[in-house]
């Protein structure tokens, strides 16, 4: 078994297809069919089966693909190319840390390592962000804290403050804003029940505060246009909220204030070199005081 059987296989798992996985990994079909071949005579079972619009797994393949995952994370982590790492980097996170402080970091990482090709998976759910870093899905997480820490480590690296986020017409909002001042307003929710939702209610309602949920959208990306169209006020953080502010958007700082910690999450003694590359830069500030710089021993 080698690390070119196992990356054939995982792509077939992920792409459905011989074709397309043939594809995705920059081979030819037959090429990926032969290795498939001799991957399934050592592994002493059948793991892909052809079906007539592709290809899926078999129960032995199924069973077989965390395994895979973890194999090939090994292979990865003791392959270390001279020069600096190289192959593939898969983080999981959630769609606000993606945008802030994900993306920023991620460009940094890639400036430093090129020929690093990152894979960045999006969950709404940071309880399933421990079984996808267990079972290889992802060797890192950016993820916000508390976090299930059962078998993983947690490096806290900084917090995002939440604003109140308030359409340009109107009064305006005071600021500071005091909590109590929310009571009853009209506001656009994202559906679902995030740790955010959670954090911002359980905040409102130490304060004796509940809100009128007027709008509610299964995609973030539409909150701030609603806002700004004056449907309601809503909850912003980081590069969001100063995003909308420059759009016209009035955002206040909560009194007291309401804000969220996040992390690095990873399982010890599993990380690539590519991995290791990556928590370096967001394991301490760099010059300008921003997450993303200095070392990391893994």
């Amino acid at each position: 078994m080698n690390r070119q059987q196992l990356e054939y296989f995982l792509a077939v798992a992920e792409h459905g297809s011989l074709g397309h996985a043939a594809v995705a990994a920059g081979v030819s079909q037959p090429s990926l069919s032969q290795a498939l071949g001799t991957l399934e005579k050592e592994m002493g079972a059948a793991l892909v089966r052809r079906v007539r619009r592709g290809a899926v797994l078999t129960p032995a393949g199924r069973v077989f693909v965390p395994h895979a995952r973890l194999l090939l994370r090994e292979l990865r982590r003791t392959g270390e190319v001279t020069g600096g790492p190289a192959g593939e980097l898969d983080l999981v996170t959630t769609p606000v840390l993606a945008v802030d402080p994900c993306a920023p970091l991620l460009g940094r990482f890639r400036g430093l390592h090129p020929e690093v090709r990152v894979r960045v998976q999006v969950t709404d759910r940071d309880t399933e962000v421990p079984g996808m870093l267990a079972d290889g899905r992802a060797e890192v997480g950016l993820v916000y804290l508390p976090l299930d820490t059962d078998g993983i480590v947690v490096r806290p690296l900084a917090e995002h403050e939440i604003m109140a986020v308030f359409p340009p017409d109107g009064p305006p909002p005071p600021d500071p804003l005091p909590v109590r001042w929310l009571a009853g307003r009209e506001t656009v929710g994202v559906t679902g029940h995030s740790r955010r939702r959670a954090l911002v209610g359980d905040h409102l309602t130490a304060h004796g505060v509940r809100l009128r949920v007027t709008v509610e959208v299964a995609h973030r990306e539409m909150v701030v246009p609603l806002v700004l169209a004056g449907a309601g006020m809503s909850f912003l953080a980081g590069t969001a909220a100063r995003w909308a502010a420059g759009q016209g958007a009035r955002v206040r700082r909560l009194d007291p204030p309401l804000r969220q910690r996040y992390g690095l999450a990873y399982v010890p003694g599993r990380l690539s070199p590519a991995a290791r590359a990556l928590a370096g830069l967001a394991v301490a500030p760099d010059g300008g005081g921003r997450v993303g710089g200095g070392s990391f021993a893994g």
